[in-house]
C-alpha cells in the first residue's frame, strides 16, 4: 500500500513538474483547415435614437505549407468561403462566395478568393512577411455598377482589408503561444491588436491550465482601455473614442501539430464615441454604444 501510494505521488509530482516547449510543428505541404466564425452584436444610442446591429463574418480556409526553411513556415492561406451577414431594423443583408453573382457584393467575395494570402511564420506563431495583394487585385471584377460607386468600394476595401490590418488580426489567432518552456500553471503575455471602431494595443494574459496526451488547454484574458484623448477617422469625420471592456479566450491546442483544434474567444466593449462638428455636420453627435464579438474557430 505505501509504495503503491509512494507510486502515485511521484506520478503526480512528476506531471506538476513537467516542462512543455509549445511550438508550431508543421509538415511540409500539410494541410491544416480553420473555420472561423465572428459575430458581433452592437448596441448603439444616436441622439436618443437606439440603433442595434449584429454582424457574422464565417469563413473557411486551409493553410497550406508551401516550404519551410530554418524554421521558417512558407504558407498559402486558401480561403475557400466567405460570407458577410448584417442584421438592422431594416433586415437582413448577406454577401457570401457562394451567393449569385447578379449580387455585385457576392462578386466582390468570389473575387476575392481567386487567390491566396502568402504569409510566413515561425515556430512560435510570429507572422513575419504577409501579403494579401493578389487578393485585392481586380475586386471589382465583373461588379455590375456605375463606375464611380465601384471605385468607392475598392477604396473603402483596400483601407479596410490592408495588409497592416490584416497581420493584426491574423497574429491575434496565430502568436499566441509561449516563448520558452512552461509549467501547467504558468503564464506569459503578448501585446495584441484590437481591431473596433478604431484600432489600438492590449496587453493578454495566457495561461497554460491543462495537458492531455493530445491536447494543450490555454485560457487568456485582458482588459481592453483605449487610450485617453484616442481619435479616429470615421468615414471622413474626426471622432474622439472612449471605451473599454473585458476579453476573455478559451484554445485547444494540438500537441503534436501547435494547431488549434478550437477555440473561442469574447470582447466585451462599452462607452461613448463623439463626432465631432466639421463642414458635413453642424453640431457634435455623440454615440453611446456597447458591443459584444464573439470568435469561435474550429
Amino acid at each position: 500500500m505505501k509504495k503503491t501510494l509512494f507510486f502515485i505521488a511521484l506520478c503526480c509530482s512528476i506531471i506538476a513538474t513537467a516542462q512543455y516547449d509549445i511550438v508550431y510543428n508543421l509538415e511540409k505541404d500539410g494541410i491544416y483547415p480553420q473555420n472561423l466564425v465572428v459575430t458581433s452584436e452592437q448596441k448603439q444610442v444616436v441622439n436618443g435614437q437606439p440603433q442595434d446591429i449584429t454582424t457574422i463574418i464565417s469563413t473557411e480556409s486551409d493553410y497550406i505549407v508551401t516550404d519551410i526553411k530554418d524554421g521558417i513556415y512558407s504558407i498559402d492561406i486558401i480561403v475557400k468561403k466567405m460570407s458577410n451577414t448584417t442584421k438592422t431594423v431594416m433586415g437582413t443583408e448577406t454577401m457570401s462566395s457562394n451567393g449569385a453573382s447578379s449580387n455585385p457584393m457576392n462578386q466582390m467575395f468570389k473575387n476575392m478568393i481567386k487567390d491566396p494570402i502568402k504569409i510566413t511564420m515561425n515556430t512560435k506563431g510570429e507572422l513575419l512577411s504577409f501579403d494579401n495583394s493578389a487578393q485585392l487585385t481586380g475586386l471589382t471584377e465583373g461588379m455590375k455598377l456605375p463606375e464611380m460607386q465601384l471605385l468607392q468600394i475598392e477604396g473603402a476595401m483596400k483601407k479596410e482589408m490592408s495588409a497592416e490590418k490584416q497581420i493584426d488580426s491574423y497574429s491575434k489567432i496565430t502568436q499566441i503561444l509561449p516563448t520558452k518552456e512552461i509549467h501547467i500553471g504558468d503564464s506569459w503575455e503578448q501585446v495584441t491588436t484590437v481591431n473596433s471602431i478604431a484600432t489600438f494595443k492590449s496587453t493578454t494574459t495566457y495561461i497554460l491550465e491543462g495537458v492531455t496526451e493530445e491536447s494543450y488547454m490555454i485560457n487568456s484574458s485582458a482588459m481592453v482601455t483605449t487610450p485617453e484623448d484616442a481619435t479616429t477617422d470615421l468615414m471622413g469625420m474626426k471622432a474622439k473614442y472612449d471605451l473599454y471592456g473585458p476579453s476573455k479566450a478559451t484554445y485547444t491546442i494540438d500537441k503534436k501539430t501547435g494547431w488549434i483544434k478550437k477555440a473561442s474567444f469574447e470582447q466585451s466593449l462599452e462607452g461613448t464615441v463623439l463626432i465631432e462638428k466639421s463642414e458635413t455636420i453642424p453640431q457634435e453627435v455623440k454615440i453611446t454604444m456597447s458591443s459584444t464579438t464573439t470568435t469561435l474557430i474550429e
